[in-house]
C-alpha cells in the first residue's frame, strides 16, 4: 500500500509541497487502477473499520508556540544564524494544520505588540540629536526581523490569515510598531517636530540631512498615507503657510515688485527642489505648492500690480518684458492671477488710448492719429506675444478695448480713411525725402485695416473711402494700382462683396475710359477741322458707383467749351438715352503758363478757370469780378484763391497781403514770379478733412441712408419669426446691422413705427409690445 501517513511527515518549505503529495496519490490510483483492470478476476474491495486516531497531546501547541517564540526573539535579537528555518517553518505549519491557528495569531500578534513597546521605550530614551537617527535604523532593523517572521510563518499567512480575513504578519508587526512606537505621544509629537526644525534650517540656509529627512517621511509612508498626513503633511504645510507669510510681509514692504517676484521665484524653485528631495510628496499636486504659492502671490498680488514705480503699469511703460513674463507665470498659478493682469492691462490700453484718440495735436493729423493707434496696438501685441505667452484672452481684451476708445471719436472712420489715402499716394517720411517701398506701404496699410476692424460704422468709413478713392483715381494721384486692388481685396474679405462692389465699379470705369478717350482722339482725327484748342481727356463715371457731388455749373472758358460739346455729341452718338453731367470739381487742367520763362503747371480745373480770366484783363480784378465771371461756389473759390495767391506757388497777387482771401481783395496777376523748376503742380489748400459742418452734413445723410437698411432688417428678421417681442426685434435687428454699423435702439423703434403705418407689421391686440408680421 502507499505510505499515505508519509505524506505530512516530510513538509516542504516551498508551496510546491502540497502538489506533489497530489501527485504521488494520482501516480499509486492510477497504476491500482491499471491493475485492477488487467486483473478483473482478482479485482475486490475489502472495508475495514476506522483505525483509531492517537489521543492528541495537549501541551502540542504551548510547546510548538514556545520553540516559535524563542525562535522570534532571536530574531529579533539578531541571532538567527543558529536557527533551522526549515524547522520552523515545519512547526508553525503543523499547528496551522491541527487547527491551532488562532492560538498562534494571537500569540505572535501579542509579541509583535510587546516588541514595538520595547522599541519604544528605547527610542523615547533617545537624545534629539540622534532620534532621527535612531528611529530610521530601528525602523530598518524591525522590518528586516518582520521579513524572516513572515517567512516562517508564510503557511499561516496563507490559509489562516485569507480564511480569517486578518492583517498578515508583515503588515501587522508594520501597524504595531506604528501605534505603540512612532506614534506614540512622546515619540511622535518629537519626530514631527524634528522634521519641522530640519526643514526650516534649511529654508534658512543651513545645510541639513536630507537624505535623513526623505527616509524618516517614507517611513511613515509605508505605515500607511494616513500617518503621514496627519502625523507629517499637515503640520508642514501649516509651518510652510507661517513661515512665508511672514517672509512675504517683510519682502512685500521693503522691495520693488520686480525684486519682490524674483525672490519669490527663486524660493519657489527651492521649495520645489527641497519638497521632491525630503518629501515623500508630489510638489506639483500637493498642498505644500498651493500654500506657498497662496502667501507668496495669492494674498499680495494686488499690492504687487498696483505698486506705485514698480507695479504692472510701470512694467507695461518700460516694456520690462522678462519682468512681465516672471509675473505672468507665477501669476497664473494662483486662481484670479491671470485676470487681475488681464484687467489692469486693458485699463492701462484703454487710458492710453482715450487719451491718444483725444489729443487735439493728434486729431489735426489723421496720418499720426492712425499711427498712434497702430503703436499702441503693436507694443502691445509684441507684449502679449513674448510676455503673455500669447495668451487669447489677453488678445481679446486688447481688442475690446480697442473697439471702446476707437469709436470715442466720432471721426474715426475719416481719419482711418485719411491714412490709407496718405499711403496709396506715395506719403514720403518726414525723415527721409525717398518714397517708401511698397512692402512697407502695404504693411502700413494693413495695420490700418487692422483699425478699420474695431470701428462700429464702417458704412460711414465706406463713404469716405470712396471719396478719397475717387480723388486719387480721377487725379491719377494712386502710388500703384496694385496696391488698390490689394486694399479691396482685404476689405471684400474683411466685409464681403457687397462692401466693395462700387469700389470695384470705380476701377472698371477708370478702364473704361481710357479705351473711351482713345476712340475719342481717333475720331477727332478723322474730323476736317474739330476747332480744338485745348486736349481734353474725360472720365465717364457710372453715377451709382461714384459719390454724389452737387452739380455746379461753372462757366468753362470757351475752348474748353467747345471741346467739351465736341466729346458730348461723340458719346451720346454711341450710347443713345444716356445723360452726360459735367463734374468740373473734380477735374484737373495742365496749363503752360508765360512768366519770366515759359513753365508747365498742373492744377485743379477751378484753378485753371481763375488764372484764364487773367489773360484778357487789362486791370486787376477784384473778388466779385472773378466770382461772377467764374461762378464757381464761394467756399471752392476762396480755397482756390487762397492757393494761388498765398501758397508756395505765388501766381497771383492780392491785396490786401495776408493767408486768407476776402470778399473784399483784389487780385492781379504776378509778373515778377519765378521759380526754379519749369513744371511743378499746385495743389488746393483746402483742408484734407472736413469742417464740422461738413462732418455734420455728413452724418446726416449718412443717418437718411441708413434708415432703409434698418427697415430692410427689421422686415426680414420679421418675416421669418412671424411674431416677436419689442425687446427681442431690437437685438436681432442691432445683431444683423452691427458689421456695418450699430443702430441706435430709439432709431429701430421710430422705423418700426413707421412699418406699423405702411402696414407692415401690427401690434399684437392683447399685448402692444409683440408685434405680428403682415404678409
Amino acid at each position: 500500500k502507499p505510505p499515505f501517513h508519509h505524506f505530512n511527515a516530510l513538509p516542504r518549505l516551498s508551496s510546491l509541497a502540497g502538489r506533489s503529495c497530489d501527485l504521488r496519490f494520482r501516480q499509486w490510483r492510477h497504476h491500482r487502477l491499471v491493475t485492477m483492470s488487467q486483473n478483473p478476476k482478482k479485482a475486490s474491495f475489502v472495508i475495514h473499520k476506522f483505525k483509531q486516531q492517537p489521543p492528541k497531546d495537549a501541551e502540542m501547541p504551548h510547546k510548538h508556540w514556545q520553540k516559535l517564540k524563542d525562535a522570534i526573539m532571536q530574531i529579533f535579537n539578531e541571532n538567527a544564524g543558529e536557527l533551522s528555518f526549515e524547522e520552523l517553518y515545519r512547526t508553525g505549519y503543523n499547528m496551522v494544520l491541527h487547527k491551532f491557528g488562532d492560538f498562534l495569531y494571537s500569540n505572535v500578534e501579542t509579541l509583535l505588540k510587546e516588541r514595538s513597546i520595547l522599541l519604544c521605550e528605547k527610542v523615547e530614551k533617545t537624545t534629539d540629536e540622534m532620534l532621527l537617527s535612531f528611529v530610521k535604523q530601528t525602523w530598518l532593523d524591525h522590518k528586516r526581523s518582520l521579513t524572516m517572521v513572515r517567512d516562517i510563518l508564510m503557511y499561516m499567512d496563507r490559509t489562516y490569515v485569507k480564511q480569517n480575513q486578518r492583517k498578515p504578519v508583515y503588515e501587522m508587526g508594520l501597524s504595531l510598531f506604528c501605534q505603540y512606537c512612532t506614534r506614540a505621544p512622546r515619540v511622535k509629537d518629537r519626530i514631527r517636530n524634528l522634521l519641522l526644525q530640519l526643514l526650516q534650517s534649511e529654508r534658512d540656509g543651513e545645510k541639513v540631512d536630507r537624505h535623513l529627512i526623505r527616509s524618516t517621511t517614507q517611513m511613515l509612508v509605508d505605515m500607511g498615507k494616513l500617518v503621514y498626513t496627519e502625523d507629517f503633511e499637515k503640520p508642514f504645510v501649516e509651518s510652510s503657510q507661517h513661515y512665508y507669510m511672514l517672509e512675504a510681509e517683510r519682502l512685500v514692504s521693503s522691495s520693488s515688485a520686480p525684486e519682490y517676484l524674483r525672490r519669490v521665484e527663486s524660493r519657489l524653485n527651492e521649495e520645489a527642489d527641497r519638497v521632491t528631495a525630503c518629501l515623500s510628496t508630489d510638489w506639483s499636486t500637493g498642498g505644500v505648492r498651493t500654500t506657498v504659492e497662496g502667501e507668496l502671490i495669492g494674498k499680495h498680488m494686488h499690492t504687487l500690480v498696483t505698486k506705485e514705480g514698480s507695479g504692472l503699469v510701470w512694467l507695461l511703460q518700460q516694456d520690462r518684458l522678462e519682468d512681465l513674463a516672471r509675473m505672468f507665470d507665477l501669476f497664473s498659478r494662483v486662481p484670479g492671477g491671470q485676470q487681475l493682469i488681464e484687467e489692469h492691462m486693458a485699463e492701462h490700453v484703454s487710458q492710453l488710448g482715450r487719451d491718444s484718440v483725444q489729443s487735439p495735436e493728434n486729431s489735426s493729423d489723421p496720418l499720426q492719429y492712425v499711427n498712434k493707434l497702430i503703436a499702441i496696438k503693436d507694443r502691445f501685441d509684441h507684449i502679449i506675444q513674448h510676455a503673455f505667452k500669447e495668451e487669447k484672452t489677453f488678445t481679446n481684451r486688447l481688442h475690446k478695448s480697442f473697439e471702446i476708445f476707437v469709436n470715442l471719436n466720432a471721426r474715426s472712420p475719416e481719419y482711418i480713411s485719411l491714412a490709407m489715402d496718405s499711403h496709396l499716394r506715395g506719403h514720403r517720411s518726414k525723415s527721409s525725402t525717398a518714397s517708401l517701398s511698397e512692402e512697407h506701404v502695404e504693411g502700413q496699410l494693413e495695420k490700418a485695416l487692422q483699425m478699420f476692424r474695431f470701428l462700429q460704422e464702417k458704412d460711414l468709413f465706406e463713404k469716405y473711402y470712396k471719396q478719397h478713392l475717387a480723388k486719387r483715381l480721377l487725379g491719377d494721384r494712386s502710388q500703384s494700382e496694385d496696391l488698390e486692388r490689394k486694399v479691396i481685396q482685404m476689405l471684400k474679405a474683411e466685409c464681403g462683396y457687397q462692401f466693395t462692389a462700387k469700389l470695384e465699379g470705380m476701377f472698371k470705369d477708370i478702364n473704361t475710359s481710357r479705351d473711351l478717350h482713345g476712340n475719342f482722339r481717333a475720331h477727332v482725327e478723322q474730323l476736317e477741322d474739330p476747332g480744338l484748342e485745348v486736349e481734353l481727356q474725360v472720365k465717364v463715371l457710372t453715377t451709382g458707383y461714384w459719390p454724389t457731388q452737387p452739380v455746379v455749373q461753372c462757366h468753362l472758358p470757351p475752348e474748353v467749351e467747345h471741346a467739351c460739346a465736341l466729346f458730348k455729341r461723340f458719346y451720346l452718338a454711341q450710347h443713345n438715352g444716356r445723360q452726360l453731367t459735367w463734374q468740373t470739381s473734380m477735374g484737373n487742367a495742365e496749363m503752360k503758363a508765360r512768366y519770366d520763362k515759359q513753365y508747365m503747371i498742373s492744377m485743379p480745373s477751378y484753378h485753371m478757370i481763375i488764372l484764364l480770366l487773367f489773360n484778357d484783363a487789362t486791370s486787376p480784378l477784384s473778388y466779385k469780378d472773378v466770382e461772377a465771371a467764374s461762378r464757381i461756389p464761394p467756399a471752392d473759390l476762396k480755397r482756390a484763391l487762397q492757393s494761388l495767391a498765398c501758397g508756395h506757388f505765388k501766381l497771383l497777387v492780392k491785396e490786401p497781403r495776408g493767408k486768407e482771401v476776402g470778399e473784399n481783395d483784389v487780385l492781379s496777376f504776378n509778373a515778377k514770379f519765378s521759380h526754379k523748376m519749369i513744371k511743378f503742380k499746385v495743389s488746393s489748400v483746402a483742408a484734407v478733412k472736413e469742417t464740422n459742418e461738413e462732418v455734420q452734413a455728413s452724418r446726416n445723410k449718412m443717418n437718411e441712408d441708413r434708415n432703409p437698411q434698418i427697415d430692410a432688417a427689421v422686415v426680414r428678421v420679421m418675416k421669418a419669426r412671424r411674431v416677436m417681442d419689442h425687446n427681442l426685434l431690437i437685438a436681432e435687428v442691432t445683431k444683423q446691422l452691427q458689421a456695418r454699423f450699430t443702430p441706435n435702439p430709439l432709431v429701430i423703434k421710430k422705423r418700426i413705427e413707421g412699418l406699423i403705418d405702411r402696414d407692415f407689421l401690427q401690434r399684437q391686440g392683447a399685448n402692444m409690445k409683440v408685434y405680428e408680421y403682415l404678409a
